[in-house]
Parts: C-alpha cells; sequence; structure tokens
C-alpha cells in the first residue's frame, strides 16, 4: 500500500529533524578557541647604507599568542618577544653583528685584502638610516594592536613564556587548565601560526589571518633541568607556532607550544606547561576571568549546534557588539540566517523533538484507523486474524496501535557521534621511549633512532639579508636539498629564493646538523643575484661542492645535481634539485 510507506518515510523525516548531527569535539573546540588566537611580531628590521646601497637585516620574527584577560592580557613564548623586551640599544647591537657577519662571509677575502686603515674606513661608511620595530598583534580579523611586555620569563627554559599587553576590552579569552592533572594519552588540540602556512603570494590575505589547527596527544610527562613541567606530545608544530595554546578535551588550555623538531620526524615536540603561565600571571598579579564575549560565543555556539538558530543569532550579535573585532560572529550569523531560510530551525532545545514525536504520533494513529476500516472491508488474505504475530525480524508493534504496516522496521536508530581520529596521534606501540628534556640541544635517544634536532618554534629570519620575510618552512620554493650522507641522510628541505642557513645552532639554522664537525652557522644556500649559490659562512671544517678534493668553496654557483659538502661527507652531504 501507498500510504504505510508514505506514513514510514514522514516518521523517518520527523525522527531526523529531532536529530541534528554534532560537530566533533575537535571541530567544536577550535571554533570556541579560534577567535582568542592571535599573531605576535617581535622582531627588528634595520637598513644600512654601504657604499651607495641599500642592505637589510633583521632579527626576531613571530610567534602565537592568545587572550588569558578581557583586557588585553596575552600569553606567549618569551622566544617571541625577547628581542623586544631588550629593547632598541641592544637590538641594533644586534643588527650590526649579524651585519658584519654577513659581510664577513660574502665580502671576507676583499675586505682581508684591504689595509688595516682602508678596512677601517670602510665599517666606518656604514651608517644605520631606519630602525624599524614590529611589536604588534595581528587580530584574527586583521586589527593590528601595538603590545608592552608587561612579565617575561626566561627563554629556552622550562620558564619560556610571557605576558604581554594590548589596549582593548571585552576580549574573547581562553580558560587556564591545571597541567599538573594532565596525563600521558590525553588529546589536544593546537592553535597557532606556522611559517610553513603562509604563502603569501599564494594564499588570500583572509586565509593568512586564520589559524592553523593541529591535534594529537600527550606523549610523556617531563621536567625541565629547573624543575618545571614540560607536556612533549605528537600534535604537529614548526616555526611561528611558538606561543599557541594547547587545548584539552575540556577546553582548557594546559601547555604553550614552545619547541619542535625540524626534518621529518614527529612526535618530539614541547609544550611549556600551564601551571609555569599560572606561576608568571600571579607574579605580574593577573587573574584570568571569562570575558562577557566569551560567555555569549559559548552560549551562541550552543544554541547553533542545537539548531536553535533565532537564539543563536542573538547570541552571536551580543558578541559583535561587546566586540566588534571578532572574526567569526559574522560569518555565523550568516550561517544561522541561511539555516533558517532551509527550514533547519527548532523553536527550543527539545521543540525539534517534540514535533517530530507529535507527527509520529498523528501518522500512526492514521494507520491505525487506516488499518482497522481495511479489515473491516477485508475479506481476503490480506486480513490480519486475530493474534496475529510479526514475522521474525520485526519490532513488537508499538502499544496501542495494532502492528506495524508491512515493511515497516521501525524509526533509525540513532547512532552516536564518533570521534575524529586523532591526527599526528602516535599508535601505543610506535610511542618513542621518553628523553631526557635538555633546551638548546638533543638528548641522545637509544639507538637506531637519529639524533632528533630540537628549535625553537617562532618564526625566526636568519642572518641573511633581505628583511622580514619568510623562513624557509613559509617561502614558496625554488627546489629542494636531499641529505645523501650524514645522520640526517633520507631527509628533504625545501629550498627557497630567501636562502637556508645549513648549520649547528638552533634557532638559526633551517637544517640543524647535530655534529661537531659543523658550524653553528655554516653554508648559507639561495638566491644571489639571479644565481643559485652556496656560500661558506667562515667556517673551520669548511665547505665543499661535489668532491672535498677540490677543496673548500668561499661562494660557489650550484648546478642542478651538486652536492654541497659540511666538513666531511658522512658529516652532511646535501644534494641540490631544481624546481
Amino acid at each position: 500500500m501507498r500510504l504505510p510507506c508514505a506514513i514510514g518515510i514522514g516518521l523517518l523525516a520527523a525522527v531526523r529533524l529531532a536529530v541534528a548531527t554534532p560537530a566533533s569535539p575537535q571541530q567544536q573546540i577550535a571554533l570556541i578557541a579560534k577567535p582568542s588566537v592571535v599573531r605576535v611580531w617581535g622582531a627588528y628590521v634595520a637598513t644600512y647604507e654601504i657604499e651607495g646601497n641599500q642592505v637589510q637585516e633583521s632579527i626576531g620574527g613571530s610567534g602565537t599568542g592568545f587572550f588569558i584577560t578581557a583586557d588585553g592580557y596575552i600569553a606567549t613564548n618569551a622566544h617571541v618577544v625577547t628581542n623586544i623586551y631588550e629593547g632598541d640599544t641592544k637590538a641594533k647591537d644586534d643588527l650590526q653583528r649579524t651585519l658584519y657577519a654577513d659581510l664577513d662571509s660574502k665580502l671576507g677575502p676583499q675586505l682581508r685584502r684591504l689595509s688595516r686603515a682602508d678596512r677601517a674606513q670602510f665599517f666606518a661608511s656604514i651608517r644605520l638610516t631606519a630602525l624599524k620595530k614590529l611589536a604588534y598583534v595581528v587580530l584574527p580579523n586583521g586589527d593590528h594592536l601595538d603590545y608592552d611586555v608587561k612579565e617575561i620569563g626566561k627563554a629556552g627554559t622550562g620558564r619560556d613564556c610571557a605576558i604581554i599587553k594590548v589596549k582593548t576590552s571585552n576580549a574573547p579569552t581562553l580558560p587556564i587548565g591545571d597541567s599538573s592533572k594532565s596525563q600521558v594519552e590525553d588529546h589536544i588540540v593546537v592553535l597557532g601560526y606556522p611559517g610553513v602556512a603562509d604563502f603569501e603570494t599564494l594564499l588570500d590575505e583572509k586565509s593568512q589571518l586564520q589559524a592553523s589547527v593541529t591535534d594529537g596527544a600527550i606523549s610523556s610527562l617531563k621536567r625541565a633541568a629547573s624543575g618545571e613541567q614540560i607536556l612533549q606530545i605528537s600534535a604537529p608544530i614548526t616555526h611561528g607556532n611558538s606561543g599557541g595554546p594547547a587545548i584539552d578535551q575540556h577546553g582548557n588550555v594546559v601547555g604553550l607550544a614552545t619547541f619542535g623538531n625540524e626534518g621529518a620526524i614527529q612526535g618530539f615536540n614541547f609544550l611549556v606547561a600551564s601551571a609555569t603561565l599560572m606561576e608568571l600571571m600571579k607574579d605580574a598579579k593577573i587573574e584570568a576571568k571569562p570575558s562577557v564575549t566569551s560567555e555569549a560565543w559559548h552560549a551562541g555556539l550552543e544554541h547553533y549546534w542545537a539548531d536553535e538558530y533565532t537564539d543563536a543569532i542573538a547570541k552571536f550579535e551580543e558578541v559583535e557588539t561587546a566586540f566588534p573585532a571578532h572574526s567569526e560572529a559574522p560569518n555565523l550569523i550568516r550561517m544561522s540566517h541561511q539555516a533558517q531560510q532551509d527550514g533547519k530551525e527548532k523553536s527550543s532545545s527539545g521543540g525539534g523533538l517534540a514535533a517530530g514525536l507529535v507527527i509520529g504520533v498523528l501518522l500512526l494513529g492514521g494507520a491505525f484507523l487506516y488499518v482497522r476500516r481495511g479489515r473491516a472491508r477485508s475479506t481476503g488474505p490480506a486480513a490480519r486474524p486475530p493474534g496475529y504475530a510479526a514475522p521474525p525480524g520485526y519490532p513488537a508493534p508499538p502499544q496501542g496501535y495494532g502492528a506495524p504496516p508491512p515493511g515497516y522496521a521501525g524509526p533509525p536508530q540513532q547512532q552516536p557521534p564518533q570521534p575524529l581520529p586523532m591526527y599526528g596521534r602516535i599508535p601505543q606501540q610506535q610511542q618513542a621511549q621518553p628523553q631526557p628534556q635538555m633546551y638548546g640541544r638533543v638528548a641522545q635517544p637509544a639507538q637506531p633512532q637519529a639524533d632528533l634536532p630540537i628549535a625553537k618554534t617562532v618564526a625566526i629570519q636568519g642572518g641573511n639579508a633581505g628583511g622580514i620575510a619568510p623562513t624557509a618552512f613559509g617561502s614558496l620554493t625554488v627546489g629542494s636539498v636531499t641529505c645523501t650522507r650524514g645522520h640526517l641522510m633520507g631527509q628533504r628541505f625545501a629550498l627557497t629564493a630567501t636562502g637556508i642557513i645549513v648549520g649547528r645552532q638552533p634557532g638559526v639554522a633551517h637544517v640543524l646538523v647535530n655534529d661537531h664537525r659543523a658550524s653553528g652557522k655554516h653554508v648559507w644556500i639561495g638566491i644571489e643575484n639571479g644565481v643559485l649559490v652556496a656560500i661558506d659562512q667562515n667556517t673551520t671544517n669548511g665547505t665543499y661542492i661535489n668532491d672535498v678534493a677540490r677543496g673548500r668553496i668561499t661562494r660557489s654557483p650550484l648546478r642542478d645535481g651538486d652536492v654541497v659538502i659540511v666538513g666531511e661527507p658522512d658529516c652532511l652531504s646535501l644534494q641540490v634539485k631544481f624546481g
């Protein structure tokens, strides 16, 4: 019969109306937290005039932070804002040293052929013509706000966190959790602005303002040498993530992304614990409280996820009024209006379910009357005799409504929402053994694992000229270098027009070599005057091209397939590939 079929379809639609598909826990955490996360710039750019030429040098870079109070206090890493905290005088000294090192690496032989008097005159002629200080945060909507450093720990230690202050009100905040209660395998979500996600000439301006989200789990609980708690995580982080919040499944910040390995190996990234941040806040007499913006935002999202769009719009409009720079509220208002136009509105949290049940009762009641009338008129085999039982596999008829119509198997069973896979999480059987935490260098892991280069996760600019530009993780590539010998053998790194530094100094080298034969800054590989070159950085053990028998180089053009040798072939050999 057509009517029973229609009844089944109608009841199925009613049940689907009553049961909305919820967002996953990871999606909820990301959407709640994104408006509170900001990009933090802490850098200086100097312009020098050298014999009529303009040369730029830079120190510092960008990291991530998040609001901890409604009146503009932001948490980040100490190493993100150290250059700003130390001030202009120290920055000028550091920039001058960087300039001299670059001049020595590029013009060393020519300068050494000059007399002492001529060399002194050359350096005396260098003039600093401009100094630009980049000390501001970028909100997710694109607004720039200058900041002051209010409290700072020590970079490169277990207290690598800082608190900065911008002028604002009703900022969306994130709650600080208790990291001492964190356990191995606790799931976490990390938000930040990694340089690898920039690609400034490829993405539109709005895309560059969106924080990236990675997730994983706490893989080990450690202590710094000075006693502070450190959390090792499997979530990927890199340059630019520094200071970004790591959020547990309760929506609380349990740590700040701080240190991460470079190269292909993951699972060896580290957080400064939220307990350390809380100590710093106590020192600064800062009390974290939820803002009215966050409370309205949370309430609006709860209504939105419950398909209560009228209530959601009201709350999102409260958010816009309290904090006009909010990045997500306007979009959620548009989406809520669209959902209303599509007929997805529920009057209240229980309205959809009640409506579905009323429709179901009416339809089943109609079916009951229809079947009874059919029985009264029917004398054929379709009539059901007294005591009729449903065939095997059919559910028992609803109490008081008789047997279900033929072919009806009951309403679909609601399946509980399944969480998304834990991206980046290490399977239990593959987890690395806990390693002693050592900042600035690498603890020796158990064999057969290779040494793991550790670097700060600020988007640090190297010593090469060119001002603030994407790091090797963020620039568009012109090729790649592949390690053919040495402890990094098999790893491949992007080669960019802005150049990469190969060396032993964490936080400066893009390709970090954990071998005493390499210098801190060993060789720069990049584009110079339209030609790809390798420039030795005045090293002890030298840089060679293809064969050490050819002698060490100072500056050498590179062809596709050339091998750059750092110190000795088994220290590190890098094969260059264009394109």
